[in-house]
């Protein structure tokens, strides 16, 4: 059966992960340590200290508005984000990725970050997909487990086999969907799982 919907990740997948990395290991330090007081390399242990004490288990963690009330930080974050945009790089081929399949299946985004991220990272691009789902936004989950997909498929009003999804985690992107009946292509740019995508643009021919 031919593909209706086209899902993608966005970090590490269209968009380089440093731009998050950046937002939480450097910019959220430096903000805490301008707000308090205290030296870089101060804030930025006690800031992930508190990261870790949270834990990628626990919802808040991916929530940037959760850390900046925590943190008293008096600044919105999406402003923050929206002033690290020359950070952010969109991948090239995923460009043209998307540039080759628009025409030809609804695309949509199926990400573990917040809305926040979403906007920022996704506003150059935004208007090749049909819809964007966050987990953590739209669906209150930390990770996208099986119920996270079946839920975009009663959304968008598709049998899981007439999807397929694209992303760069190996449990999350590939063996989840693929345990729903999403067939799932792993993208990996820097060579760790063999039969992984390099290029997106490989998408055109696979599908």
């Amino acid at each position: 059966m031919k593909p209706k919907i086209i899902s993608f990740d966005v970090d590490g997948t269209l968009v380089n992960q440093d731009f998050a990395n950046k937002f939480w290991h450097e910019v959220v330090p430096r903000l805490y340590a301008k707000k308090h007081g205290l030296d870089y390399n101060e804030a930025l242990n006690f800031v992930r200290k508190c990261y870790a004490k949270v834990g990628e288990e626990d919802i808040r963690w991916y929530l940037p508005d959760y850390w900046f009330k925590r943190f008293d930080l008096d600044v919105d974050p999406l402003n923050i984000l929206k002033k690290m945009r020359n950070e952010l790089e969109i991948y090239k081929d995923a460009i043209e990725a998307l540039e080759e399949l628009c025409g030809k299946y609804e695309l949509i985004v199926v990400s573990n970050a917040s809305k926040e991220f979403l906007e920022v990272e996704l506003e150059n691009i935004k208007d090749y997909f049909s819809k964007i789902y966050s987990c953590v936004s739209d669906f209150g989950e930390v990770r996208k487990e099986p119920d996270v997909y079946l839920k975009v498929c009663r959304s968008a009003n598709v049998k899981p086999k007439q999807v397929v999804h694209i992303g760069d985690h190996y449990k999350f992107d590939y063996l989840v969907p693929k345990s729903v009946g999403i067939k799932a292509y792993l993208v990996d740019r820097h060579g760790k799982y063999n039969g992984a995508l390099k290029d997106l643009r490989e998408l055109s021919i696979l599908l």
